[in-house]
Formats: C-alpha cells, structure tokens, sequence
C-alpha cells in the first residue's frame, strides 16, 4: 500500500429493481476466522502474595469471545430516515437456516466511529467539490463527536492521504480536505485563467488508482482501526480502469464489517424542447432504476446507501449521513458452538413491515476452539439460545 499511496505533509440512486421490498432483507457475507491466542482473554486471578508462596498454583480464568454484534442501517420506504421502530420485529438467518430474534438490540448512539473519506477529485466537474472543506469542518462536534476518529483521502493523479486515524474537530477536518484537494483547486485556477486567455484548458493528469483501487487501499487502512469502521466516498460512482474488480473491493467491506456510503451528484436530465434547443437541469425523483450500478452494490451489500446532493445541499447531506449512522440499530446474538470457519451469509429482516430498507454491515468473529468446547473450566453456553445455521452456498459476483 506505501508504494501506491503519497501522503501530504503537516444519489441516492436506483436500488436494484426499485421494489423497497427486495430491500428488507439484504443477504450479507461475513468471515468466521478459526480463535487464536490473541482472540482469546486469559486472566490470572491471584490474591497479592509472598514470593514463596506466588508460585503456587494459582486459577486461571479464560473468557471467550462469544457474542457478535451487526450494525443494521433501516430506513423507510422512500429511503429516508425515520422513527424508531419496535426492536422487537427484527429477526436474522444464518446460511438460510432458521429465522431467530436477536437476544438484544439498541441504537448505535455515540459509539465510536472510524470514518474514512475519500474524495474522488480526478472529476473536475463535480459540483460537490467546492462546498467540501466548510460542509465536512461543520460535522464536528454535533455530529462527528471527540472520540470518533478520522481518515482523509483524495483520488488526483495519484492516492493522496492527508489525516489519518486523526480526532474529529474541526480544524483537523478543514485542514486536511483543503490539503487533499489543493491539486484540484490549483488545476481549477489555472483553466479558469487559460480561459480567459481562451487558450485550451490543461489535459487532465493519468490517475494511477481509479475508483475501485483506491477504494481497495482506503478499506486496508480501516481494517487497522478500532469503532464501527465506515467509508463514505464523494464521487460519481464511475471506474475508469481500476486493476481491482468492483466485487473484491464489496466483499472486502463484508468481511471486514466496513459499511460503504455514496455522496454523488444529482443526475441531469436532457429535456428537448424543439430542434434547436435543449434544457439540462437536474433530477431529484428518488432513485434511478440502473441494474449496473456496481457502485450502488457495494454500498447496498456492505450496510450503506448512496446519497445525492447539489452544490447548495452538500453540508445537509454529510449531516443526514452522521445521522443514519447513529440510528442504526445493533443487533446481538450469541455464537453457535458448532459453527465452522469460512465465509457464511447473514439476512437481516423486519416481520411487522415488509416495506423498509434494511442493510446490514458485517461481523467477523472467532469460532470455539476445542478447548473452548471441552475444557473441564469453561461455562457451556445455554443451547436453547444458539442460532442454527443453514447449509446455503455461497455465490460470488461472476463480473
């Protein structure tokens, strides 16, 4: 990643199908890695002693990860933000198998957030460039709070990363999005003088990492941090020749529970009013049917959306982002015993309302060991709370 990555110094749009009732429960691929030591708390508990008599043989208590928590984003059926619901309505499936309810559910709240923002400026017409630096400075401390933390990227020539892993104020957030946009606003000046001159604009740079690749590198960076991990990235949504395929970077975000969020600009319509003339203007009808939009397919599978915005609603769009993330809801479940390594798949659903948007992040946690599940020591979980898993395959995007 060093040597792709150079770092500075100090559409919404159509939900597949449009239907809103293929979206209440959105399959979800999730890593279950076989416990290792590091995954395993080991706690010595020993009253103060003498050093004769320390070295008796003292209790060990081992605790065991055992509960997996997934973040689920719902919206209403219009995809906008709406009231709490009834926890009491979700249900989950593991492989198929049979619908269980979550053994607690709770708003996200104020739990901390590892935000990554990429900012795709190898567009030099993107209306939502301009507003960037006052509308991301304002998130904080309303609604990007002191222990959230975060990272900073831009798609020019090359992957510029400009924060990283840093606390969320104001000036942090100010600072390193004019510094990751600086090439972009250099390059707009200088066209803006050249036409004037009415001399030809400045051939636009080679960008090394399209969209899809520096997607990949941004989502490496998340996997090092702590907190609900996100990535929201400013851009059209359109690749322009990335070495990475579209469906690694979406199973990428599922296995490592990293939820991608879209901000585009409004789509423009053609109208025609005669021969001679035409009207662009842009179009605000909720989402655009579009099969192909494989953008929309990583937000949709990875626990996020996509939204769009103007020039004029760019700050109240990034607040409306921070909301959804602090409503969504998490669900916990305990781990099933007899649960096997490998990748599995995670439907989250909602049986009072069939209309509602459900997406859900992913989770990645250890399976028992043989200790675990043997050991003279170890407290047995209760086998009537387990989910059972079915034996569905899993299939991966062929293109």
């Amino acid at each position: 990643m060093d040597e792709r990555l150079s770092q500075t110094i100090p559409k919404r749009d159509a939900l597949s199908g449009s239907n809103p009732k293929k979206f209440a429960a959105i399959a979800l691929l999730f890593m279950l890695a076989a416990i290792s030591s590091n995954a395993q708390s080991q706690i010595e508990t020993a009253p103060a002693q003498s050093p004769a008599t320390a070295t008796s043989s003292a209790p060990t208590l081992h605790v065991y990860t055992n509960l997996k928590q997934v973040p689920v984003l719902v919206l209403a059926h219009d995809y906008e933000r709406m009231k709490p619901i009834d926890t009491s309505g979700f249900r989950l499936s593991l492989d198929s198998g049979p619908r269980f309810r979550p053994t607690y559910v709770r708003r996200e709240g104020d739990d901390p957030i590892s935000l990554a923002i990429l900012i795709d400026a190898s567009k030099p017409d993107n209306e939502l460039l301009p507003p960037l630096i006052q509308a991301i400075a304002a998130l904080p401390p309303d609604f990007l709070h002191p222990q959230d933390r975060v990272s900073v990227y831009a798609i020019d020539c090359a992957l510029i990363r400009t924060t990283y892993d840093a606390a969320a104020n104001p000036t942090v957030l100010a600072d390193g999005v004019r510094r990751a946009m600086m090439p972009w606003q250099i390059r707009q000046t200088q066209n803006a003088e050249l036409k004037k001159q009415k001399k030809a604009p400045l051939p636009p740079c080679r960008v090394r990492l399209p969209l899809w690749d520096s997607m990949a590198d941004v989502l490496d960076d998340l996997d090092q941090q702590p907190g609900r991990r996100v990535l929201l990235a400013i851009t059209d949504g359109e690749d322009t020749g990335s070495r990475s395929l579209w469906k690694d970077v979406m199973l990428h975000a599922q296995l490592h529970s990293e939820a991608v969020f879209g901000l585009l600009p409004n789509p423009t319509i053609i109208v025609e009013k005669s021969h001679e003339t035409s009207e662009m203007f842009p179009f605000h009808s909720p989402f655009l049917n579009n099969h192909e939009d494989k953008f929309e397919q990583i937000c949709v599978n990875s626990g996020g959306i996509q939204l769009q915005a103007s020039e004029h609603t760019t700050m109240y769009r990034l607040k409306e982002f921070t909301q959804m993330l602090r409503e969504r809801y998490i669900l916990e479940f305990p781990r099933a015993t007899t649960e096997e390594a490998g990748i599995h798949t995670l439907a989250v659903t909602y049986r009072k309302r069939n209309n509602l948007y459900i997406a859900s992040a992913g989770i990645s946690v250890p399976i028992a060991s043989e200790e675990e599940r043997r050991g003279a020591n170890t407290i047995q979980p209760d086998p009537s709370r387990e989910p059972t898993e079915g034996d569905r395959k899993v299939l991966s995007p062929k293109h």
